[in-house]
């Protein structure tokens, strides 16, 4: 992976001390110089371009602005951020900001700069590490070819097609962290549609950022691409570092957006499972069984129920330790998951209590089920422990006729027993 390298302008030992400190950690190379000629000069031997220059006002005998101004002139830095760390803020800071200072940190602001320092370290998209996915939407060849060019550069994969048609015959295949889409295509698209088609609710790319280009400088064109979903906008002919940087910023937003899907996700599995035993949990349970039980009195299908609950669990936890403890009960959560069918649903209700929905299942089968799993759980010595547990099992009637009633039911029948010495499945009693 290409160095990131940082130019500083510092002639304080102490300073430089401080400095290689604050960079030490981001992963940015530095090189020190101690005169403006010098920094110039360095710049201009490098072979890879610097990605970020800092200059002490000290080593600037009267006029900062110089310096800056030489810089910008150089095409490989006329964009390169430039920050002058300088004793105190004072009115010609505006001055230095308009010669080309991107920011102006005093020595007392050495926090802000090092929280400048860490953001600039890892804001970066372009890295060879993430090879990131583009997907340029051209029909004009030697334009395609020259966006392809810049982007590759900067460790994109671009994937060219030359009518919006094309692209979407592959939409399924490819996951591009952005698109950039002219408005004039090969094929009946154009950009304008190829977007409006992509941002519908079960389309692929309905989340993928989109730059969106054109020949046509005209505003109410600009407005439309925008209303239509496109993120941003660049008019031809199209400058490397537009290009680039509008890339960049999607790539982030794209990684940004993923994230926080992720974590959605994350949220709903956890909103719906047990963190212990990976289990739904009563919640999902409760989601999940009040259209099944509706569906099952309408067309008299059977469902029903089983509740199970570790027999002295208490002594397992106060005996073994409660690490012990969650192993049994995941042990006894993959035996209940190896046990029953994907459609039923199987949920831990909290402490030691297992409950499973059966649907299709008569009483007499899921009475059948609870025995042999009973039988199971006693062999399989959950976390090297001899574990029982005690079963209840409900079915669905015209009395038994909600998952309250089911769950009240099946939970008695648990009671009964363990009052009949543990180890045993009962059926629930008819009311």
């Amino acid at each position: 992976m290409a160095t990131k390298k940082a130019l500083i302008l510092e002639n304080s030992a102490t300073s430089k001390a401080i400095l290689s400190e604050i960079f030490a950690s981001t992963g940015i190379t530095t090189d020190f110089v101690e005169d403006p000629e010098q920094a110039l000069q360095k710049l201009a031997e490098s072979d890879l371009p610097y990605l970020l220059i800092v200059a002490s006002s000290n080593i600037f005998h009267e006029h900062p602005e110089e310096f800056s101004l030489r810089l910008r002139i150089e095409r490989n830095y006329a964009h390169t951020p430039l920050v002058l760390l300088t004793s105190h803020h004072s009115d010609a800071d505006r001055q230095f900001y308009a010669v080309g200072y991107t920011q102006i940190y005093t020595r007392a602001e050495i926090g802000k700069f090092k929280d400048y320092v860490d953001q600039f370290s890892t804001r970066t998209a372009y890295t060879k590490q993430n090879q990131n996915t583009v997907i340029i939407i051209e029909d004009d060849l030697p334009q395609q070819l020259v966006v392809k060019a810049i982007l590759e550069s900067h460790y994109c994969e671009c994937i060219c097609f030359t009518s919006a048609e094309e692209a979407i015959e592959q939409s399924e295949n490819l996951q591009p962290e952005v698109l950039v889409v002219d408005f004039f295509l090969e094929g009946k698209m154009t950009g304008m549609e190829f977007i409006n088609e992509i941002r519908r609710t079960d389309h692929p790319w309905q989340n993928t950022p989109v730059l969106a280009t054109t020949a046509m400088d005209d505003p109410a064109r600009k407005y439309e691409f925008l209303r239509a979903g496109a993120n941003d906008y660049l008019v031809k002919p199209i400058e490397t570092i537009d290009l680039t940087v509008r890339v960049e910023n999607l790539i982030k937003y794209k990684r940004l957006l993923d994230k926080v899907e992720e974590q959605k996700e994350e949220m709903h599995y956890l909103a719906m499972h047990d963190q212990l035993t990976g289990l739904y949990n009563r919640h999902f349970m409760a989601s999940q069984v009040g259209g099944r039980i509706r569906e099952a009195l309408r067309h008299n299908i059977p469902y029903s129920l089983i509740v199970a609950d570790v027999d002295h669990f208490k002594k397992v936890n106060d005996t073994w330790g409660h690490d012990k403890g969650d192993e049994v009960l995941k042990s006894v959560a993959q035996l209940l998951k190896n046990a029953f069918r994907a459609e039923d649903i199987v949920a831990r209700f909290g402490g030691e209590e297992f409950v499973v929905f059966l649907g299709h299942c008569e009483l007499s089968h899921a009475f059948s089920k609870a025995d042999l799993l009973r039988k199971n759980l006693h062999t399989a010595r959950p976390a090297g422990l001899e574990v029982t547990a005690s079963f209840g099992v409900a079915a669905l009637s015209p009395e038994c006729n909600s998952f309250d009633k089911l769950f009240k039911y099946a939970d008695e029948a648990v009671y009964r027993a363990k009052n009949a010495g543990r180890n045993r499945v009962e059926l629930a009693a008819k009311e």
